[in-house]
């Protein structure tokens, strides 16, 4: 499998202004999860990770945000984390940020 094999997911919308912070830190995020950003790629994580997008894909949430949900899922598929776990490290940033 090659990546222009994966369908590829819709592009970040720029019609309302530049890509934010939040959005290029998802990027990072996908990037490193799937080795795109350091060590082997693997492209059956990033299969796993699109398959995950288009199924949290919806108008009403941002690129990143879709992008947010896949990543969490493949996190928790591989094992990497649990829900318990990740909604723990969630909580702790919250609190550091007075949210």
């Amino acid at each position: 499998m090659t990546t222009a094999d994966l369908k590829a997911p819709r592009p970040i919308d720029r019609s309302d202004g530049e890509v934010t912070w939040f959005d290029k830190r998802v990027d990072a995020m996908l990037s490193l999860i799937t080795g795109q950003a350091k060590g082997p790629y693997d492209p059956e994580l990033h299969k796993r990770a699109v398959e995950f997008y288009a199924e949290y894909e919806d108008p009403s949430r941002s690129y990143a945000e879709s992008w947010l949900l896949a990543i969490r899922a493949v996190l928790v598929e591989q094992g990497t984390l649990n829900e318990t776990e990740i909604d723990a490290r969630l909580d702790a940033v919250r609190q550091k940020v007075g949210g």
